[in-house]
């Protein structure tokens, strides 16, 4: 399925995003084949006998790992409070809430 440049600019107006003219093209194209995609695997979920296996992929359990080492974690931060917290911007709503 192909996206139009309209498109991609709605999709980047839900996420506050601007392109240049250039960019929207390369994004119709790069979206437009995520969209093709997803179609396939919607086609191989509606196939007979594949439903059997997507159900095993979703009930396969969670694994238990131990989590990165706070300070590693921090050292690829761009920034951090207090040498524990990671700081993020802030986010405020736009016009259209």
């Amino acid at each position: 399925m192909a996206l139009t440049t309209e498109e991609v600019r709605k999709i980047a107006s839900l996420a506050r995003l601007r392109f240049t003219p250039e960019e929207e093209s390369v994004f119709a194209h790069q979206l437009g084949r995520i969209v093709e995609y997803i179609d396939q695997i919607q086609a191989y979920e509606g196939e007979e006998g594949s439903a059997d296996a997507v159900a095993a992929v979703k009930e396969a359990e969670d694994v238990v790992r131990p989590c990165l080492p706070r300070e590693q974690f921090l050292a690829n931060a761009p920034a951090s409070a207090l040498g524990e917290f990671l700081v993020v911007p802030e986010i405020k709503g736009g016009s259209d809430e």
